[in-house]
């Protein structure tokens, strides 16, 4: 399965989506400006995974011209939703490129009225952060990607306390994810 943490092209479909795979959508051409009042409890993002994502995310948007399948010149305030395996990611264009909205700040400005919506597939193949990630889920049974309901990654063991209090770069993440599996396998 893809996702939005390797290459990556948004692909159109029908408008039928299976949201059991990654998918996009794009809502252009906003019409008024959004009435912003949000109540309720807001989770964490993933500390160790989203920022790298985050990153990921931005660059593949803001320097990649054809990462959509069809022509398309992105405009003030074009709002794009990037569902993948673990969560959900949400960019808005504003001031000539794509920027980071937290899932609080995308609550408030979707319910503005756009005159486009477009939809379709995220295509591209896993990267290694995701498959290290599956392949230690695998063998444990434990998700270091998941959190509890207020977005609070609480360890099980010793490597997942290290990994998440160790500041680390996805390079960096993926050769001590892959040390751990190693290690384990021969247990």
């Amino acid at each position: 399965m893809c996702d939005v943490n390797g290459p990556f092209k948004l692909c159109t479909c029908s408008d039928k989506i299976d949201k059991n795979k990654p998918y996009w959508v794009l809502k252009s051409n906003r019409e008024n400006n959004p009435d912003l009042m949000v109540v309720g409890l807001f989770s964490q993002p993933n500390v160790l995974f989203t920022p790298i994502i985050r990153r990921n995310i931005l660059r593949r948007l803001n320097s990649v011209k054809s990462i959509f399948d069809f022509k398309y010149s992105p405009q003030e305030f074009d709002l794009l939703k990037l569902s993948g395996e673990y969560d959900d990611y949400y960019c808005e264009y504003s001031n000539g490129k794509w920027r980071w909205l937290e899932v609080f700040e995308y609550v408030g400005i979707e319910d503005c009225k756009f005159k486009h919506k477009t939809k379709g597939y995220i295509e591209g193949s896993q990267s290694k952060l995701m498959k290290v990630l599956d392949e230690y889920q695998t063998l444990t049974k434990t998700s270091l990607y998941e959190s509890d309901d207020l977005g609070f990654y609480l360890p099980k063991n010793e490597f997942e306390k290290k990994l998440y209090t160790t500041k680390l770069n996805q390079k960096e993440i993926i050769e001590m994810i892959q040390n751990e599996i190693e290690r384990l396998n021969q247990i």
